[in-house]
């Protein structure tokens, strides 16, 4: 059985690497063609891009896997039933449950390494990606919406236009309200900048409000203590898919602390844990492809069969994370019910097979 379980891992490990490297050049491909169109901005030349998209294929592998590991598991076990090599192992005694079982040891292996990946590599290389992108570009860290940001801290409200590579903070507005919803100090700062725990504030306009008059003061510098920390910032500048689980657990406690919506980075938290389960649901769901009255179709067949399977999870994937967040719905509802739906559908099918 170890032997047989040996020869499915290779199998449908290697169909999956092949699936994978496809996906990651098409993807390689298709962004490359985009950031040619940025060429010559500051001193971003062809050498710097490749340099980009390089740092970030960490990331694009994570997002990917599980598309890939459908496809993989749906051609290297559809190779052994062209082949008639999964009738021979029925014929010498062993189950469907086992073989889906050796199949589904293989997928976990390989996704305990992806999840490595995306936990501890994938996510300060993405950061350090578009940071050293931004510096050649001369340009700003880019912040979702490309407005800048808005956050809460106590009493305070903090509009930040901008971020730069070395975490500089531009152009900043902090609006000061009482417990009567008055607003009591409005600050302006040129940039911020991050050290020993604390925010030195450059080029400061302060205007103090009380009752009819304003009293306006300038500084050139000050010091603050803030609870937006780099690590925040990183959050900021990056979607939240991308980022990982510890960060994500950091800007969720800071939101809630703050009373701010939370559920858009839960909703990425949950779907960062959960991980496993659509890595298995991605498995499950392409035995009944394999076992199957299909087992005889061709290999272009069973590729279109796995990229649109993989389309349609994705699809109810984004549907249902944006209708929990839409009707208040638990993000984890959002994250769990596209894996368990494929889960469903996957056993179902394969208790039919005889």
């Amino acid at each position: 059985m170890k032997r047989l379980d040996r020869y499915i891992f290779r199998t449908v490990a290697t169909a999956t690497l092949v699936a994978l490297l496809a996906l990651l050049l098409l993807e390689f491909f298709l962004t490359l063609l985009a950031e040619l169109e940025d060429i010559g901005v500051g001193s971003y030349d062809l050498m710097a891009a490749f340099r980009y998209l390089l740092l970030i294929q960490p990331q694009r592998l994570y997002e990917m896997f599980p598309m890939a590991l459908l496809v993989g598991s749906l051609l290297g076990m559809g190779t052994l039933a062209s082949g008639s090599e999964l009738i021979v192992m029925r014929a010498s005694g062993l189950s469907l449950a086992q073989l889906t079982g050796s199949v589904l040891q293989t997928g976990m292996l390989l996704s305990l390494m992806v999840l490595i990946l995306g936990e501890f590599v994938a996510p300060s290389l993405e950061q350090y990606a578009r940071e050293q992108r931004a510096t050649v570009r001369g340009e700003n860290l880019e912040i979702r919406g490309g407005l800048g940001f808005w956050a809460r801290d106590g009493d305070y409200f903090i509009h930040v236009r901008g971020v730069s590579p070395n975490v500089r903070l531009v152009d900043i507005n902090v609006f000061k309200v009482n417990s009567e919803a008055q607003l009591e100090i409005a600050t302006h700062a040129d940039g911020a900048r991050y050290r020993t725990g604390r925010w030195t504030l450059e080029g400061v306009n302060r205007s103090l409000l009380n009752g009819d008059s304003v009293l306006t003061e300038r500084w050139s510098n000050m010091t603050v203590i803030s609870a937006i920390s780099p690590q925040i910032l990183e959050v900021l500048t990056a979607n939240p898919s991308q980022l990982s689980i510890r960060d994500l657990q950091v800007y969720v406690e800071y939101l809630e602390h703050n009373g701010l919506d939370a559920q858009p980075y839960r909703l990425a938290l949950w779907r960062k844990l959960l991980a496993p389960l659509v890595y298995l649901a991605m498995l499950v769901i392409a035995m009944p492809f394999v076992f199957g009255p299909q087992r005889s179709v061709s290999v272009g067949q069973r590729l279109l069969v796995g990229l649109l399977l993989g389309l349609a999870f994705f699809l109810i994937n984004y549907l249902l994370g944006n209708m929990v967040l839409l009707y208040g719905y638990p993000p984890l509802l959002g994250a769990a019910l596209p894996s368990l739906l494929f889960l469903s559908i996957g056993f179902y099918a394969l208790r039919r097979i005889r």
